[in-house]
């Protein structure tokens, strides 16, 4: 009977057998929330800007990030070029009636590029210039080039105006800027 003893002993000893189904599903459960942390952080870092990773390719099959390389060095290439003024010659005078009073408004006008190519354009296209800075200065409310906002904006209109005409005809439109040298009004 000794022996039946410690047999039975040592069945009764052994430790109940735990499915391990459990066990495994926890650990599946853990993996997936740290994927989805660790995406949810890439994603973060990647709208945020901050990652550089990947690269993003357009539609005609080239590296956007290339693209953007290249036009950066193309800009600064153009930064570092001198500027190139364009004085207009005879300033544009324009009448125009305010409280049935006739007011006149003289602008003397200078264009600002960094390629002669630009220049150039402007030289070849400047009767339909002035014509269209004609109209767009006696088609003005007095009252709104009587402040420095105003005679901005006017200033932002015909920059805006002058890169219209230049894309019409097919030459290059990067003026950098227009700048007012007088303005007079009566």
């Amino acid at each position: 009977m000794p022996l039946e003893e410690e047999k039975e002993e040592v069945e009764q000893k052994e430790p109940p057998k735990k499915p391990k189904g459990n066990l495994l599903m926890v650990l599946v459960i853990v993996l997936l929330v740290i994927l989805a942390i660790g995406g949810s952080v890439a994603a973060t870092l990647y709208f945020a800007g901050v990652s550089p990773a990947t690269e993003e390719v357009s539609s005609d099959g080239s590296e956007a990030k290339k693209e953007e390389k290249k036009s950066k060095k193309e800009k600064d290439d153009k930064e570092k070029q001198p500027a190139i003024y364009l004085v207009f010659e005879a300033p544009f005078v324009v009448n125009f009636i305010n409280n049935n009073q006739i007011r006149y408004l003289q602008i003397n006008v200078e264009v600002m590029a960094r390629d002669q190519d630009v220049i150039d354009a402007i030289t070849a296209h400047m009767p339909k210039i002035k014509n269209n800075f004609l109209v767009l200065f006696s088609d003005l409310d007095f009252e709104m080039i009587t402040n420095a906002a105003g005679k901005q904006k006017l200033r932002e209109l015909a920059l805006k105006e002058l890169r219209e005409i230049l894309k019409e005809e097919g030459d290059k439109n990067d003026v950098e800027a227009l700048y007012f040298t007088g303005f007079v009004m009566q």
